[in-house]
């Protein structure tokens, strides 16, 4: 008697990207900073960079931000949302690509911050 309402809340969840337990094969992620942060910033603004390797401006690493999803897309975008909202990264850089466990995509990444961005999205860079 209970699943129809259940189930009727997971639906907002889903069409929200989130995940919520019970709701099962959602998006879900998270942010772990390294004790740095600024204020969040547009997700779209988030830019996905391969390796530390290819990285060719100054940065600085704010902490990990991972994410999980029933598709490789979709767990990227859930640690862009973490990495922008969470420590107000504008760099996601792949620690590794992303991978499938258990039925689903998981993606571990480090969150940081080009040198002189804006602090807000469409801000000025800090001084």
């Amino acid at each position: 008697m209970h699943r129809p309402l259940r189930l009727l809340s997971c639906i907002p969840a889903a069409l929200l990207g989130l995940s919520l337990a019970g709701c099962g094969g959602g998006v879900s992620g998270m942010f772990k900073g390294s004790g740095t942060t600024y204020p969040p910033v547009d997700p779209a603004a988030v830019k996905v960079v391969e390796s530390k390797e290819l990285m060719t401006e100054s940065y600085v690493e704010l902490g990990v931000a991972r994410g999980k999803a029933p598709t490789a897309q979709q767990a990227v975008d859930a640690a862009k949302f973490h990495c922008a909202q969470r420590g107000g990264g504008n760099l996601l850089i792949m620690n590794t690509a992303p991978f499938q466990s258990d039925g689903r995509w998981s993606v571990d990444a480090t969150c940081a911050r080009t040198e002189g961005a804006p602090s807000r999205a469409g801000g000025r860079a800090p001084r």
